[in-house]
């Protein structure tokens, strides 16, 4: 998860700052929060909070639910659809998810590589709680989830390799990073067209992943999560093959975008 320090560059673009600390939160949670939650899970004071709030909200970045608490607003979808070359992806992945007869029930999500994240744009709940509520914002370490690793298999390993010299980024559950068997999870995944994360079951969750492609190459990665008790983890392979094959077709019938021309 993205944490946005006061301490770092002191006094630059301060009103920025507590704004993305503010959208960061407010991602990292299911329900809505309220002011006064706000104020004490950031530290910040409620009169600041309520001036860069008042501006979010003109802004449809962030929205009130039906009992006047914070949550994050639709422009967020616009901002995301910049996230994938500005195709339609988010648009036809919400169409398609509910025709995947053999996904039904499960957790769905659509991710992105940010960085060293796997950055979740979307994602189509589950009938059964997971021990992670995934919402979209959330960023979790590309190398211990399924959809990062999907992702990251699209990349030579020498480029893995140097990505992952400095610091990779912590795992939430407390899985300790190792290069070679990243390197042996993304080759696997390679072989078999879809990426899982089972061996390491990160935040108690399994996931299985395959890659969306542009016109332009790897755009995406669409992937099933399910508690890693609960099922074989690797049943939902083909499931997710397919929609990943389905939402790559429908973007090549798609009129080029201007960022793709």
């Amino acid at each position: 998860m993205i944490e946005i320090s006061e301490s770092v560059t002191p006094g630059r673009s301060p009103a920025v700052r507590k704004a993305a600390r503010i959208l960061f939160e407010l991602a990292a949670h299911h329900e809505a929060a309220s002011f006064g939650e706000l104020s004490r899970r950031l530290a910040m004071p409620k009169s600041s909070l309520a001036d860069i709030c008042g501006v979010l909200l003109e802004a449809g970045v962030l929205a009130r639910d039906i009992d006047g608490r914070m949550q994050l607003g639709g422009r967020l979808s616009e901002i995301a659809r910049g996230l994938v070359g500005g195709t339609p992806l988010l648009e036809l992945f919400h169409a398609a998810v509910p025709h995947a007869e053999e996904l039904a029930g499960r957790t769905v999500a659509l991710a992105v590589l940010s960085g060293l994240d796997a950055a979740y744009l979307s994602v189509r709940p589950g009938e059964r709680p997971l021990p992670l509520t995934l919402k979209p914002g959330i960023r979790l370490p590309a190398w211990s989830t399924g959809t990062g690793r999907a992702l990251l298999s699209t990349l030579p390993d020498p480029v893995i390799r140097e990505m992952h010299t400095d610091a990779p980024p912590l795992s939430p559950s407390g899985q300790l990073f190792d290069m070679e068997r990243l390197i042996e999870a993304v080759g696997l995944a390679r072989a078999r067209g879809f990426a899982s994360n089972a061996d390491l079951g990160e935040m108690a969750l399994a996931g299985t992943a395959a890659v969306v492609y542009g016109r332009g190459g790897p755009l995406a990665a669409v992937g099933s999560i399910v508690d890693i008790t609960s099922a074989d983890a690797g049943s939902d392979a083909e499931a997710v093959r397919a929609l990943a094959r389905h939402l790559s077709e429908s973007l090549r019938r798609e009129p080029a975008s201007p960022s793709e021309a």
